[in-house]
């Protein structure tokens, strides 16, 4: 079983090798991670990975045995460099530049510090790395095959919204807010074709959001929806009947026989800010302002109910109403437009992807990982390692709704 398992790891050794050769001038994302793919699958196969304590923490200077095993999972990954003593249990500055790295690569904070979500994250065996990144390779297989370029991929993992070019080239980033955790909170993956915009909107907020969130609100406070710019409507057949909280018993209240429309007022107190983009769904999910910007510096951006909430909204219109995304023109009056639910349609419609991908390889050729936030991929503790090599790329159902 050894000699066997040594024939294996020369096997993909060499195959990783001779790689680069058969892939193309501008490889896709799914071809990328084939070749990241057969490194892990060698590591897999060194069966030399340590895992460590929840508790852990290990710092710069500190001199521990775990440390040792922190050089090794860091030099098996090519984050800290070979030419370093491997037999050194002192945390050095060369040992807290491999953990930044190491950070960085996984959206962590790089503080070089190897505190609990860097032990989560090394915590993760490369057997279960072969797992996500073959999962990542159907995803971005499947995608590749939906999307036409250019188009708007928002990553929901990695918390960003990217205007992709020809040849997988990014041309502009922003950061997003995601869905939240929640069941029937998430945002749901999808694609579609972003076709008009609205400037200065207006709130219809769900009923979801009503029924969960506003009316134990106003059963303490019904005077709520005056202060946050709503107004009430009661739903009698096509009719919408404008009233007043104060008017409902909000204790005995019952959706099903009284039904009611909540809408927030355009104005810089709306949650949809000054900005929302439009690509027809099911779902009734868009991409939108926000006028609560300080929640773009969180690590973890899952605060939404389902919808997108771009960081630079007017940026990316002035990428969406160009027709040349290489020398997009700014247009002002986007700002300085009064008239309230304006619709602006976009020159021709760009297809948008709401995906989920929680690895990949980036411009520089770094593996990225990113936290399973969903829960979608179910790496397995147990998972048996698969050594073959990857095939021609194939289409796979694409993933629905959490």
């Amino acid at each position: 079983m050894q000699l066997f398992r040594r024939y294996q790891f020369l096997f993909l050794s060499i195959f990783s090798l001779l790689w680069p050769l058969s892939a193309s001038c501008n490889p896709s994302p799914a071809q990328k991670l084939s070749k990241a793919l057969l490194q892990y699958q060698q590591l897999a196969l060194l069966n030399e990975w340590a895992t460590f304590p929840k508790d852990l923490c290990l710092r710069p200077n500190d001199t521990l045995d775990f440390i040792l095993n922190l050089r090794k999972n860091l030099l098996l990954t090519g984050d800290l460099e070979k030419k370093v003593n491997s037999a050194n249990n002192f945390f050095d500055p060369a040992l807290t530049m491999a953990v930044k790295k190491f950070q960085r690569r996984h959206n962590l904070a790089s503080d070089g510090i190897a505190g609990q979500q860097t032990i989560e994250a090394l915590n993760i065996t490369p057997a279960q790395r072969v797992q996500q990144i073959q999962l990542n390779i159907k995803r971005w297989q499947a995608d590749s095959a939906l999307m036409v370029q250019p188009h708007v991929l928002v990553n929901i993992p990695d918390y960003t919204l990217q205007l992709i070019g020809k040849a997988h080239h990014t041309i502009w980033q922003t950061r997003v807010i995601v869905g939240q955790t929640l069941k029937g909170f998430s945002t749901t993956i999808m694609a579609g074709n972003i076709t008009y915009l609205v400037i200065n909107p207006g709130w219809h907020i769900p009923q979801s959001i009503i029924l969960r969130e506003i009316i134990p609100i106003l059963k303490a406070d019904p005077a709520y929806l005056t202060r946050n710019h709503m107004t009430l409507y009661r739903l009698n057949g096509s009719r919408s009947i404008k009233t007043s909280a104060e008017a409902i018993n909000w204790f005995t209240f019952n959706p099903i026989n009284e039904p009611i429309r909540i809408v927030q007022e355009p104005g810089p107190w709306n949650a949809l800010g000054n900005l929302k983009f439009i690509f027809p769904n099911e779902n009734n999910i868009y991409l939108h302002d926000t006028p609560f910007k300080a929640l773009f510096e969180q690590p973890v951006r899952t605060y939404s109910h389902g919808c997108i909430r771009v960081e630079h909204p007017h940026t990316l219109a002035t990428y969406l109403l160009s027709t040349n995304w290489q020398n997009p023109v700014e247009l002002t009056s986007i700002r300085q437009e009064k008239e309230l639910n304006k619709i602006m349609p976009l020159p021709k419609p760009v297809p948008v992807k709401i995906g989920y991908y929680t690895c990949w390889v980036d411009a520089a050729g770094d593996l990225q990982f990113r936290k399973d936030i969903y829960k979608l991929d179910n790496l397995n503790q147990n998972f048996p390692l698969k050594t073959s090599l990857p095939g021609p790329e194939v289409k796979v159902p694409t993933e629905t709704k959490v």
